[in-house]
């Protein structure tokens, strides 16, 4: 059935219409509840991967079927703000069964505007999500994918004094983490990557003109492991910060960007492992350069967490660019390209990854469009079974409604 859609459709072309606007295309794809707007969506993805394990000595290619629907219901109402969220991801393997994996999110987020210069915004997500084999922190002999419960709360106030705005936000994250069954008959203990992260952000910004903004932000952040010592007798417990100072520029459909840079510390419990601190940089920016092509960049610098043996954390550094050309009002074309440097911080270790990829959507009407890509990852070690190069192509079909 699939395939007579797709076979179909390719020979049927879009209907000419007035473009829309982003919003208006959004409000057209949903169903209109009284105040509310519903917004069911379903993608079916058919992947080849010829390396699932990201391995350089055991190539093991497959074909994975996706199914991921997701279903929003959000307010139209003026002064207040109500969102509710479900997400489903399940992968099936058409030869390794025992990685066939279903993830899902469900989620809340609410707000309420207190008078013209006063708001408060309150966010809770539930998710049960995997990692597949082949990653970091995942237990060598691993036989199926790692899976994991995660709770993200956060509540934030914004106060609006003139030209001045000030956001102050309390976000709470955690982690849990089933054991994973081992080659050997073993089971693989993740319970040492349980841990509780909560972060303080603060941020002030002021209106430079129309569109052009300058901010300031500092985050304070403390990670709390659920078992102290870990298995290796390593206390993980850490506490941080990272000052970000930049712009955010919106000027109308033509350029949207936030670039901000400053300084980030990560201070650990344990004096075995090396405290880390550095430059912090955050970047996105999307340039239209014209009405049919559109430019995006993103990088970063950041602190990140891992249980790899004696490294106390991952400093993080990456590069990603993309270019999106439309060839007909119905038919666009992509290209992007991207490198990542993880250093492991008292372990010696650096990998580097290059990324690319391409790919093709044909937008059938207003309700579905089709999607083809190829994606080229390659990670290069320092040290010895890290290495691999992975070729994926998807074929995706998006139902909106």
């Amino acid at each position: 059935m699939f395939c007579g859609i797709v076979l179909t459709s390719c020979f049927i072309p879009p209907a000419s219409a007035k473009p829309e606007t982003p919003q208006e295309a959004k409000r057209n794809a949903s169903i209109q509840l009284g105040l509310f707007d519903l917004l069911p969506t379903l993608s079916a993805t058919e992947e080849f991967n010829d390396n699932i394990f990201l391995s350089d000595n055991y190539k093991k290619s497959d074909l994975i079927s996706r199914i991921a629907p997701a279903l929003t219901l959000q307010s139209n109402w003026h002064r207040a703000r109500l969102r509710l969220m479900a997400l489903g991801d399940a992968g099936f393997y058409a030869q390794s069964d025992e990685d066939d994996y279903l993830d899902g999110e469900l989620g809340a987020s609410a707000g309420f505007d207190i008078g013209p210069a006063f708001a408060i915004d309150g966010d809770i997500r539930i998710a049960k999500g995997h990692e597949d084999r082949g990653g970091n922190d995942i237990p060598t002999g691993a036989d199926e994918p790692v899976t994991y419960n995660e709770q993200n709360t956060e509540i934030a106030v914004r106060y609006f004094a003139g030209d001045v705005h000030y956001r102050t936000a309390l976000a709470v994250r955690k982690l849990d983490f089933d054991d994973t069954p081992l080659t050997n008959g073993d089971s693989g203990n993740n319970d040492d990557r349980d841990r509780s992260e909560v972060r303080l952000i603060m941020r002030s910004s002021y209106q430079l003109g129309l569109g052009r903004e300058a901010y300031g932000e500092t985050t304070f952040n403390q990670r709390e492991y659920t078992n102290t010592p870990d298995d290796q007798g390593i206390f993980r417990n850490s506490s941080g910060f990272r000052l970000l100072g930049g712009m955010t520029f919106n000027l109308t459909d033509l350029i949207e960007a936030d670039i901000g840079a400053g300084w980030m510390s990560q201070i650990y419990e344990d004096s075995r492992l090396q405290n880390n601190d550095g430059f912090s940089l955050r970047a996105a920016t999307t340039w239209n350069i014209t009405r049919l092509t559109a430019l995006d960049f993103r990088a970063r610098r950041e602190i990140g967490e891992t249980t790899v043996t004696n490294a106390s954390g991952i400093i993080s550094e990456s590069v990603d660019a993309g270019i999106e050309h439309e060839l007909r009002r119905w038919l666009s074309f992509r290209l992007n390209c991207g490198y990542q440097r993880d250093h492991f911080e008292g372990a010696d270790r650096t990998d580097t990854t290059t990324r690319f990829g391409a790919g093709v959507r044909y937008e059938l009407n207003r309700f579905t469009d089709l999607d083809t890509s190829w994606r080229f990852d390659q990670r290069r070690s320092n040290e010895t079974g890290h290495d691999y190069r992975r070729n994926r192509a998807l074929l995706t079909l998006r139902l909106k409604i």
